[in-house]
């Protein structure tokens, strides 16, 4: 199967027809009654009911539908990644990431951020929100100069240096019974499952790793890259999350909360820049030299 199959069969679900997909994807309607007869045969079973009215899909083809969406969007950040790339090859030019899960207004932040940081610094920048360990890959394939994250790294190929801190508080959803309170500490998590995430919390000291070693007792649900919670019956309901605690910026997430940690408990998380050792750009280095002295990351973010 290829990405232009699973496009069309994407397409065809949610316009109801083969043809409202051609549309869509500005093909002959040929051409996508052709893809997804290719994909069928590569899944082996039907994946669309046609009829006179249209298309609807199988049990079998909802399942792929649904999965196949996530696909899409992920191939179609993989593509607006991959084209900035080549640009950074530039000595005005720097590409970093920012390891966080994808937060509300996270993409307009680090615009604002990229720019105002730009015109201090006299380079473009632009700021990519990714994964952790997505993160780096690519520092370590030379594909972006710096990564940006919340937590300090260590390895002997890298250097990190921290560029001022955040405070931390937990995440929750809006419903949830510790959602009132205006400070949480940690004992009041003992009920509720805490989430430690693969894909953020597992690549550097992360916050719930250092809340975990100042006494968090609070059962600790492992979440896997692929959503998958371990212990798998785990009942994440009114599980909780660490994060940091930016109030200026409203909640990260709609239909959640994040709220601050008690201050007698409270640390506060450094906020870091890692890269390669013997490998950094000269934009970078130009970063680097006014890191400390030319802003704080979270005043530029409330601009």
């Amino acid at each position: 199967m290829d990405i232009r199959q699973i496009r069309y069969l994407v397409a065809a679900v949610e316009g109801g027809s083969l043809s409202s997909a051609a549309k869509q994807q500005f093909v002959t309607v040929q051409a996508v009654s052709k893809g997804i007869s290719e994909l069928e045969n590569e899944v082996g079973t039907p994946l669309l009911i046609r009829g006179n009215h249209g298309v609807k899909p199988t049990a079998i083809g909802q399942g792929f539908y649904d999965r196949a969406r996530k696909t899409l969007e992920s191939f179609q950040e993989l593509q607006d990644f991959s084209e900035r790339v080549p640009a950074r090859n530039s000595a005005n030019h720097l590409l970093v990431t920012f390891c966080a899960p994808p937060f509300e207004g996270g993409d307009d932040a680090m615009r604002r951020l990229s720019a105002l940081l730009g015109a201090r610094l006299g380079i473009e920048i632009e700021i990519l929100i990714v994964p952790g360990k997505t993160s780096l890959v690519a520092l370590r394939s030379h594909a972006v100069d710096a990564v940006c994250m919340i937590g300090e790294y260590s390895a002997p190929d890298t250097d990190c240096i921290s560029i001022g801190s955040l405070p931390t508080g937990v995440g929750m959803t809006a419903t949830h019974p510790l959602a009132s309170k205006k400070t949480v500490r940690l004992a009041d998590l003992e009920p509720y499952p805490v989430m430690w995430s693969e894909s953020f919390d597992s690549f550097n000291r992360s916050i719930c790793t250092i809340y975990s070693e100042r006494g968090l007792t609070a059962p600790i649900v492992r979440i896997a890259e692929d959503g998958t919670p371990t212990p798998d019956d785990a009942d994440l309901s009114q599980a909780v999350y660490f994060s940091v605690y930016l109030s200026p910026f409203g909640q990260p997430f709609r239909n959640s909360r994040v709220v601050p940690i008690d201050p007698a408990e409270a640390i506060s998380i450094p906020i870091c820049f890692v890269t390669l050792k013997n490998a950094k750009s000269e934009a970078y280095l130009a970063l680097e030299r006014q890191i400390r002295t030319a802003f704080k990351l979270t005043s530029l973010l409330r601009v």
